[in-house]
């Protein structure tokens, strides 16, 4: 509540819509290259994911229906929903299912390098 409002005053929608991933990815590949990475570092990486997608990307999506129609705003929001957010982190999840039984178990840092790439 304190840091999104005033931040858009200063940076566009669409540049913040545009770092939303990098800085996912700066956290992920921070936590890949940890030889053996503690709590503290996966529990920060999870916290900032979730923190801006729940926070900055909520937010900007709604601006960017904002526009539209209601019909094309309704279509829009349940095909992106469903498409978009549960059909990518469902086959991500399964992607990863099964890298680890064709080659075996994985630790931490290996799965964390093939998100990162992914």
């Amino acid at each position: 509540f304190g840091v999104l409002p005033p931040l858009m005053q200063v940076i566009e929608p669409k540049d913040l819509w545009r770092c939303i991933p990098l800085i996912s990815v700066a956290f992920t590949t921070y936590q890949a290259f940890q030889d053996n990475p503690t709590l503290y570092v996966c529990a920060g990486s999870l916290l900032v994911m979730k923190f801006l997608e729940y926070s900055a990307r909520r937010m900007l999506d709604e601006m960017v229906y904002v526009p539209l129609d209601f019909e094309s705003r309704f279509v829009g929001k349940e095909i992106i929903g469903v498409f978009g957010y549960r059909l990518g982190k469902s086959l991500m999840s399964l992607s990863l299912s099964a890298l680890t039984s064709a080659f075996g178990n994985f630790n931490l840092q290996q799965l964390s390098i093939f998100c990162d790439i992914a």
